[in-house]
């Protein structure tokens, strides 16, 4: 069956190419686990508070943007792709989405990030 679907198999291996943040080897873990940390402590419960949002296990488990961050050689965010968003039960609008990554638009990333490729989760779900 594998010669029938071969652009299948292509696609799968290009989508599956681009490491997830938490598959990053040292020292491009540890610099993207401190940026998400300071992300995380710097903007997420403002964006909640800012989108009237509040997570609970009754009705809202999951808040988060999985986006394909990539860098330049000078690190700057060079371009992203929101591959998946869940706020609740909905997916994100455009704004959140663009709420979301307005501070990694003016981060200065780290030299470990300098060219690297990656998805990263942006929010949090509760383990209900």
């Amino acid at each position: 069956m594998f010669f029938l679907f071969p652009n299948y198999f292509i696609a799968q291996e290009i989508k599956d190419s681009t490491p997830k943040s938490y598959e990053l080897k040292d020292p491009q873990y540890s610099a993207f686990r401190k940026i998400e940390q300071e992300w995380f402590a710097k903007e997420y419960h403002t964006i909640l508070k800012e989108n009237k949002l509040k997570m609970n296990c009754s009705g809202c488990e999951s808040i988060y943007m999985n986006t394909i961050l990539e860098i330049d050689s000078a690190g700057k965010l060079k371009n992203y792709k929101v591959v998946n968003s869940r706020k609740c039960a909905d997916k994100f609008s455009k704004k959140l989405q663009e709420r979301f990554i307005k501070w990694f638009l003016t981060y200065p990333f780290p030299k470990e990030l300098y060219n690297a490729k990656f998805e990263a989760r942006l929010g949090t779900e509760l383990k209900c």
